[in-house]
């Protein structure tokens, strides 16, 4: 058994994992509903089709992590570095993302509905296809890349007045 696998498919609810070190961890479709994982080292961890829904990943290190197909409804995601990330199809609705950075990300066909983006960065990111109804986007700053990847003229003009061109 490959030892970094040792998480996967299993049930994790409500464990405390604040600032462990998870790197390259495989956590795929595991039952992480609850779970602390503020200030972790995640980065390269594989996270697809997990629940994470109500989780506390604030300020955790996220690079080249894959959330594909994951639940993070209601998560805490506030103050984390995610760069790299794939999560294409992933459930951030009512997600705390305020203060996040967010370089290279793919949120395509994401549901961000009700989540929180205040006072974040968005750089070369691509929400092709995201729901991203009543999203807040007060002061976060946005480059022409992002913004060009949303298709809905009303979001655009959304996030064109709460938010901060970052050029």
């Amino acid at each position: 058994m490959d030892v970094s696998d040792v998480f996967k498919k299993r049930n994790l609810k409500n464990i405390n994992f604040e600032y462990e070190n998870l790197v390259g961890k495989n956590l795929s479709d595991t039952f992480l509903s609850g779970v602390n994982l503020s200030g972790a080292d995640m980065h390269e961890a594989d996270f697809s089709g997990a629940d994470l829904s109500q989780a506390n990943l604030q300020s955790g290190i996220l690079f080249s992590v894959k959330f594909r197909g994951a639940d993070l409804r209601g998560a805490n995601l506030s103050k984390s570095k995610i760069w790299d990330a794939d999560m294409y199809g992933v459930d951030l609705r009512g997600t705390d993302l305020r203060g996040c950075d967010l370089f290279n990300t793919d949120l395509k066909s994401s549901d961000l509905s009700d989540a929180d983006l205040g006072d974040s960065y968005l750089k070369n990111d691509d929400l092709t296809g995201a729901v991203l109804t009543n999203t807040n986007f007060s002061n976060t700053k946005y480059d022409k890349k992002t913004i060009k990847t949303i298709s809905d003229k009303d979001v655009k003009l959304r996030i064109i007045n709460q938010g901060i061109l970052w050029e």
